[in-house]
């Protein structure tokens, strides 16, 4: 990365950014406000706002198109390509289009309405229910001489009691039953006005609930059909609405459109609020790609009156981070994306990544037949399917590991689980007598290499910045050690020769003991006493450990090698068994679910456990991360590409 910084006039601000987007290679930085008279930088929150909320309207109604008018994308769908005019012509018809955005979210409102007065009106008529004998108008609370009042009772009540009861103590008092449910009765109250007061008093003793039907007119029947008449008009109007959102989808492409410009003219706007301004200059900082700088800059001096200055950044100073690799390295990219940028002090760890990831994918499958299925799978999505670059690159790692499971597979003869195939192994089969051990040693010896892997990356790390005293004694030092004990306990591991063993062990243990020594005097030396200097290193003895846990848990590779294979010759198996008739209808069957099963389940655990020994075993070694991504002023796009007449920059690099 360089720094740039460009001095030009107001006036060519918009135009110059505008060029800078289309280029697409210059991340614009925040630059400080000094106390200067003059200068200042652009306020410009209210015009964010206004975007904001006009991206807001636009995926609002995006999204509720997609909902009720669904469009079938692709198996590997890519943004659409325009050309300019096409782009001009949507934003000449900007205002339209989000009057039809604005319509679409009206009808989603109005259905939201529709649905929640349906519930209510349901809600309406279930409390009707109990109500349907009752010929009495629901609106009638009282006459010249009578209270009446509808309610429930507790079902624990004795109706003919309490109406006794009532006629004794009140005496002017009628009680009509309604209906009941599994808590409550519900009744009518009739009462005269002069003993009203006493008779609810005493029902109120007992648990009476006054129940009212505002805005109720007539009987409960003649309400529960103006309810079903109404819940009847609701639907068709719904209908109607969601009709209508579908007959404005019909211009989603036009909405998507104005949705990628506002965004991009969203960004333009950020951008603008990172400058320093004056009433006729304007001062940009940035960062952009080295080996595209002097081409940028001609460019810009050509183009406008502005003064474009380029410099390296300082030797510890951090920038932002790109990651440029080549065809084959490009693929492992979502890998490490998933675990984080590196530092731009740090070595990118793509290349060597790439490789151990995919030779630890194809030996977790490790099955031919699996290994072609992928690498045709991802070679032809690869050739057919225009994709984004994300997918693209992640095709690409499903095609090389489906070309290192199949190198895998003819190694250790895996073919589908057949197990008279395994005599064909190009170099042995893990299944056979003594494969199971000879495996082991050998997963454990692939381990040790990635090991030692990081820490040379270390190594190169801290060469990198002249640190070569670490180099010795952070990294060369404990490798001795390590070293020592991985020969020490090489007679414990099965599947090696133990006459070949016990002679490497014996040199081992001095191999172990001049790394004990070596790592104990040097690790304590920045301590500030003379005895923390001798012995400081002591803890680090204690990294033995962790180097053996390490290693063991390459132990996986074995494990999941034999697994699948396993699994894939019990299917076989089961689908070989029985009579002609099993084999030619139920065998078939379980050969297809159960390879397509296992063949699932063995390319997810060749992801996850190839990635997790990147992540904990690998990157842990030297890789400390905390990169900030290169971010670049450019269309970020959601739904379009607007072909451009002329090559980018960007496409140069």
């Amino acid at each position: 990365m360089n720094k740039i910084t460009v001095l030009g006039l107001e006036k060519e601000r918009a135009r110059l950014l505008d060029a800078l987007m289309k280029m697409g290679v210059v991340q614009i930085s925040e630059s400080n406000l000094e106390d200067i008279p003059g200068v200042g930088i652009p306020e410009n929150r209210s015009e964010l706002v206004r975007l904001e909320h006009m991206l807001g309207e636009l995926s609002a109604s995006l999204e509720i198109a997609g909902r009720y008018a669904p469009v079938r994308k692709p198996l590997f769908s890519a943004r659409r390509v325009i050309s300019q005019n096409e782009f001009q012509s949507v934003l000449a018809s900007s205002d339209a289009i989000m009057e039809q955005a604005k319509a679409i979210n009206a009808c989603e409102s109005r259905i939201a309405a529709i649905k929640s007065e349906e519930n209510r009106q349901r809600a309406l008529l279930a409390s009707l229910e109990v109500w349907m004998d009752l010929g009495l108008p629901l609106e009638i609370t009282h006459t010249q001489n009578t209270a009446v009042a509808l309610g429930n009772l507790p079902k624990s009540v004795d109706l003919d009691e309490l109406e006794k009861n009532l006629g004794d103590q009140v005496g002017e008092v009628a009680l009509v039953r309604s209906g009941s449910d599994s808590d409550h009765h519900y009744v009518v109250v009739f009462v005269h006005k002069a003993r009203e007061q006493e008779a609810f008093s005493l029902l109120k003793d007992m648990g009476f609930n006054r129940i009212s039907f505002k805005g109720m007119q007539g009987t409960p029947k003649e309400n529960r059909e103006r309810i079903l008449k109404t819940l009847d008009d609701l639907s068709k109007e719904r209908e109607v609405t969601i009709s209508r959102i579908k007959d404005l989808a019909k211009d989603r492409e036009k909405i998507e459109t104005l949705h990628d410009a506002i965004l991009m003219e969203r960004d333009r706007v950020d951008a603008v609020g990172k400058l320093l301004t004056t009433r006729s200059v304007f001062l940009l900082k940035g960062w952009l790609p080295a080996e595209v700088s002097e081409k940028l800059k001609s460019r810009l001096v050509q183009d406008f009156l502005c003064s474009v200055q380029i410099t390296e950044p300082d030797p510890d100073e951090e920038t932002p981070v790109l990651l440029q690799n080549g065809p084959v390295t490009e693929a492992i990219s979502p890998v490490v994306g998933m675990y984080g940028v590196p530092s731009s002090r740090e070595i990118d760890p793509s290349p060597t990544t790439m490789f151990f990831f995919i030779f630890f994918f194809g030996m977790i499958v490790a099955d031919a037949g699996y290994g072609l299925i992928l690498a045709l799978a991802g070679g032809l999505a690869l050739r057919l399917f225009r994709m984004e670059e994300g997918t693209r690159r992640f095709m690409k790692l499903v095609f090389f590991g489906g070309l290192a499971t199949l190198f895998w597979g003819v190694m250790f003869g895996g073919y589908f689980g057949i197990e008279s195939l395994g005599q064909y192994a190009l170099w042995f089969n893990p299944s056979a007598e003594g494969g199971t051990e000879k495996l082991m040693a050998f997963s454990l010896l692939f381990g040790i290499i990635h090991l030692y892997a990081g820490h040379t990356m270390k190594a190169l790390n801290l060469m990198r910045h002249g640190q070569y005293l670490e180099v010795i004694f952070d990294v060369l030092f404990p490798v001795i050690m390590y070293t020592g004990f991985a020969m020490a306990v090489m007679p414990n591991v099965p599947g090696i020769d133990p006459g070949m063993a016990a002679r490497v062990s014996s040199y081992g243990v001095y191999v172990l003991l001049a790394g004990i020594v070596l790592t104990v005097l040097t690790a304590g030396r920045n301590k500030p006493t003379i005895f923390g200097k001798l012995f400081g290193g002591l803890p680090k003895l204690y990294d033995i450990i962790g180097f053996l846990g390490d290693v063991l848990s390459y132990m996986r590779l074995m494990a999941l090698a034999l697994s699948g294979g396993i699994l894939a010759g019990l299917i076989n198996g089961m689908a070989g068994g029985g009579s002609i008739l099993f084999k030619l209808t139920g065998g078939l069957l379980l050969l297809g679910i159960g390879h397509a099963i296992n063949f699932a389940m063995s390319i997810l655990g060749g992801f996850v456990h190839s990635c997790r020994l990147q992540y904990l075993e690998y990157f842990s070694k030297f890789l400390e991360g905390g990169g900030e991504p290169f971010h670049p002023l450019k269309a970020k796009t959601r739904y379009i590409m607007v072909r451009q007449e002329e090559e980018t920059l960007w496409t140069q690099i």
